[in-house]
């Protein structure tokens, strides 16, 4: 296999834990897979976690120290004007620099997106990054985006989405020729709002392997590997997925006392990607993966894996030309 020559920037002050899981996540892509990592964030924090592992292993950890973080809630944009020196910005600097290829942060997904897309530039005639994956573990390959970066969009985004939704399908499911639907309030051709009217019409003219509407309740069968939606419907199917499995699982847990069940059923409803730790930011000119805030270690060490997947398989110019080709399609 090719060395990767790659260097991943780890927003080490990202996530719940902070240092106490990003180091030896780093410590661990670097030991195990050879992943370079460059570990952003509070240096004194980050060498108390540093000093726990053996001298020849981390002093291999190169660290590059910010000031403060962005909270989950707080305004990005007045978060990248007020806290310049914050971590993911000083992350995500180094990859527009030139110092690493791509960016990994656990912290505020607002912040993240931000950054990107500040920091990297959106691709031609996209205004705003979109985040997307699986998250329903009834159907653990089927891809949904956007999940809520974009909440107002217009049908020319959601084909842009379906473009860039087939390149994540055979990337990370090698699925060879992605199945594609619009999520509405039924199958039928013609049913729906507006914005999926016209998206079907357009979607209906490309190449791509388009099979029409999908509705809620077939989401759970993988019926499809890519569902498209604006964020406004992502965002609420998300967390409407993961507060019922969360209702559900401590239910099965209050009257039956089996955590093993319980569990299973909140897993079953709902997953977000653990595989691959989190997924890329879509449609911006760099590799930025976004995790969850209650990552582990495990789960930490596969989002810097897949910032390396993204790298290796150019995924940056995958989505420009998968872009280019859909709107050659559809244009009149």
């Amino acid at each position: 296999m090719k060395q990767f020559d790659g260097i991943i920037a780890l927003d080490a002050m990202g996530g719940d834990f902070g240092p106490a899981i990003t180091v030896p996540a780093a410590i661990t892509a670097i030991k195990d897979f050879g992943i370079k990592v460059i570990l952003v964030g509070n240096p004194d924090e980050i060498n108390v976690e540093l000093s726990k592992f053996p001298k020849e292993i981390s002093e291999k950890m190169k660290v590059i120290p910010s000031e403060g973080i962005v909270e989950e809630g707080e305004s990005p944009v007045s978060a990248y004007r007020n806290k310049p020196n914050a971590s993911i910005f000083v992350s995500a600097g180094l990859v527009k620099k030139g110092y690493a290829n791509g960016v990994v942060s656990m912290g505020s997904s607002g912040a993240t997106l931000a950054a990107a897309s500040i920091l990297f530039g959106t691709m031609d005639g996209i205004e705003r990054g979109s985040i997307g994956g699986p998250i329903i573990g009834y159907s653990p390959e089927m891809i949904l985006l956007d999940l809520g970066s974009n909440v107002d969009t217009k049908a020319v985004q959601l084909v842009d989405f379906a473009a860039i939704g087939d390149q994540v399908s055979k990337l990370m499911f090698n699925k060879e020729n992605p199945k594609i639907a619009l999520l509405s309030v039924g199958s039928e051709e013609g049913k729906g709002n507006i914005l999926v009217k016209e998206s079907f019409e357009l979607l209906s003219k490309s190449s791509l392997n388009f099979v029409g509407n999908i509705e809620p309740e077939d989401l759970f069968e993988q019926k499809v590997d890519v569902v498209i939606c604006d964020g406004f419907v992502g965002n609420i199917l998300l967390k409407t997925t993961e507060s019922l499995g969360k209702k559900i699982a401590t239910e099965i847990l209050d009257k039956t006392g089996n955590k093993d069940i319980s569990e299973n059923i909140f897993n079953k409803t709902n997953v977000i990607s653990q595989s691959f730790g989190g997924g890329p930011i879509f449609g911006i000119n760099g590799i930025a993966i976004i995790g969850h805030g209650s990552s582990q270690v495990s789960t930490i060490v596969n989002a810097i894996k897949t910032a390396k997947l993204t790298i290796e398989n150019n995924w940056v110019e995958k989505q420009q030309n998968a872009i280019k080709k859909i709107r050659l399609e559809i244009k009149d």
